[in-house]
């Protein structure tokens, strides 16, 4: 039996993810001070920090958290801007409840991303910036497309860009330093394909597009096409890198010391040169006028493009390494299953532990999240979460990216929903997997939205969809069993999963969002509708799923979604009489393959509650 510390009721918690007192937080208020010294000092009348660090991560190493630092808002979206009168946050809809909590009490304005009547970064910072005034940032982590449209919106004002100098390096006077982990390599029998073998590939098509060269700043490209994983970031298996490639050489800049022997072995088997890490922009700057040089410019660092020659001409495209990287191999795809089996059945025997211990009173948010960590570390192949897990009950549930420490943390009683999103890192594979939990009496509300939900995840699991299909027309059909009882929810219904890398991976989205990228036969996406109530309990179910080919016929070819994730859905909170007896069936069908897949991986009660957990409705 597991001992809780004191907890907050639910309804009384402290913001999330943060510690008690950060209301009229006096060290807040001291940073945005200093910041605003020092733009004084640099006559700089706007500071942009963004999220993201000198390769556009979604998730950073601490070295370049600087927007957190600065403003306490935790979440892996979102944009301060400094003047020196005003300050502003932009962040999307997963953050706009943490985000508000975590800003309480400071004078930062919380700007929600892409809502009516809100202006972007970008024209706000117009607005604010005088004729002939000046914008500042770190050159490093602005994206040459971002600059670009920031430009643009400067223009009529004659605004000078100061870029070269990072101020957080004068007031962040503990700032860590850039991570330096160990580079190891990814076998061949995991990835399926040689790091000669992706290159050839990734050579074939710089010719088709007639480039010289291609640089590559995204880290999980240049750790899929050199079969390489690091951890200089949390949750992601990447590590700190650039690399150049061209018809003749290709060049990796990382601080080669930390290269383990087995992966510098295979490095220079395939005729892979090293140079350190800051050498990218020196050897941009000496590439011949002739250069014909791929780039994609929401990836690039303005600071890095601006070494780049004027006389050289730009490619500038998604990258090779990206669309390749999407679309999993066969060896990929087998060897995830055996990646996603081993990691449902962990979540069996978490699930089977829940049910049991929730009657004890003696759970929180916190150590749910600790014993499901226990569970999933239990296999010798286990690397890492993928992510922070999410365990929200009651009113936490509604906060989509929820992270729960010990101030803020519910204790969970026998009533109402638990939501649990949680995901691992194995070198076979990647996981990502939502389930919420009735933890005893539910309000018809409650069993409502968690029966819709799941009609709208069963809506986009049966799909049969045209090939050349984009995310956004497969985004309606799920959203349609929520827009039918006059519900939505303010996030994308699916992303793509990387294979032993990053959780969130792109180019596919399904998304209200356009994104020009067909989901294609051997891509991942995630199907994860939900439903959100501020201040009384969330929804969301998620699984995995693989893009296959279906049918062919007169009308084109056809293509269907299949499950990856293998792991009952909670079957308490459904209202039969609101589905359909197609759904019924979906449903039946799903829990009889879990139940096959994962009854040889159990062993004991874990068996007979998987039995029970899956019997058809």
């Amino acid at each position: 039996m597991v001992d809780i510390p004191n907890s907050p009721e639910p309804g009384k918690s402290p913001e999330p993810g943060k510690s008690s007192g950060s209301i009229k937080n006096p060290e807040r208020a001291k940073k945005l001070q200093d910041l605003r010294e020092a733009m004084a000092t640099h006559r700089i009348d706007a500071w942009i920090i963004p999220s993201s660090d000198a390769h556009n991560s979604e998730y950073v190493a601490p070295h370049w958290q600087g927007r957190a630092w600065l403003s306490g808002f935790t979440g892996s979206a979102g944009t301060l801007v400094v003047t020196q009168d005003k300050a502003a946050l932009w962040t999307d809809g997963r953050y706009f409840i943490q985000a508000s909590e975590q800003l309480a009490g400071s004078e930062i304005t919380l700007m929600k991303d892409g809502q009516p009547g809100v202006p972007s970064m970008a024209e706000w910072v117009t607005e604010e910036v005088s004729e002939l005034g000046c914008v500042g940032f770190d050159g490093a982590t602005q994206s040459l497309s971002n600059v670009r449209n920031l430009k643009m919106k400067l223009a009529d004002k004659s605004v000078t860009l100061k870029f070269d100098h990072d101020l957080l390096n004068d007031i962040w006077t503990d700032r860590p330093a850039l991570p330096a982990e160990p580079v190891f390599i990814h076998e061949d029998f995991y990835s399926g394909r040689s790091l000669t073998e992706k290159v050839a590939d990734v050579r074939k098509i710089l010719q088709e597009r007639k480039a010289t060269e291609l640089l590559i700043t995204t880290l999980d490209d240049i750790a899929w096409l050199l079969n390489l994983r690091g951890s200089d970031i949390e949750c992601n298996p990447v590590f700190l890198a650039y690399t150049l490639i061209s018809p003749e050489r290709i060049i990796l800049f990382i601080n080669k010391e930390r290269i383990e022997v087995g992966a510098l072995a295979a490095l220079a088997k395939a005729g892979v040169e090293l140079a350190d890490y800051d050498e990218i922009s020196r050897r941009l700057s000496a590439l011949p006028d002739a250069t014909r040089l791929m780039i994609n410019p929401v990836n690039t660092g303005y600071k890095l493009a601006s070494a780049i020659p004027a006389s050289i001409s730009l490619v500038e495209d998604r990258l090779p390494t990206t669309d390749l990287k999407a679309i999993k191999n066969s060896t990929e795809i087998s060897r995830m299953k055996d990646c996603y089996r081993r990691d449902g059945a962990a979540m069996v025997r978490f699930m089977h532990w829940l049910e049991r211990n929730i009657p004890t009173g003696q759970l929180n948010e916190v150590n749910i999240d600790e014993q499901l960590l226990q569970f999933r570390s239990e296999s010798e192949y286990f690397k890492g979460v993928s992510f922070p897990s999410i365990v929200g009950y009651a009113g936490h549930g509604a906060i989509c990216h929820y992270r729960a420490d010990e101030a803020s943390a519910y204790p969970v009683k026998s009533n109402g929903l638990l939501l649990i999103d949680s995901g691992a890192q194995y070198p076979d594979g990647t996981t990502d997997i939502t389930r919420t939990f009735a933890c005893g009496e539910m309000t018809d509300e409650e069993k409502r939205d968690y029966t819709l939900v799941m009609k709208s995840h069963i809506a986009l699991a049966t799909a049969r969809f045209k090939e050349g299909t984009r995310g956004i027309q497969l985004d309606a059909i799920t959203r349609q069993p929520l827009w039918s009882a006059g519900i939505d929810f303010n996030h994308g219904t699916g992303h793509g999963v990387g294979y032993f890398l990053n959780v969130h991976e792109g180019p596919q989205s399904i998304s209200p969002r356009w994104f020009d990228v067909a989901l294609k036969p051997g891509m991942l996406v995630t199907n994860e509708p939900g439903v959100y109530r501020d201040n009384k309990h969330g929804v969301r179910l998620e699984n995995i799923m693989l893009v296959a080919d279906d049918i062919e016929n007169e009308f084109g070819k056809f293509l269907k979604l299949i499950p990856m994730t293998i792991a009952p859905f909670d079957t308490r909170p459904l209202v039969k009489e609101l589905m359909t007896d197609t759904e019924i069936q979906w449903l039946n069908e799903y829990h009889k393959m879990v139940r096959e897949e994962l009854s040889r991986e159990l062993i004991g009660e874990d068996v007979e509650w998987l039995r029970e957990a899956t019997n058809p409705l």
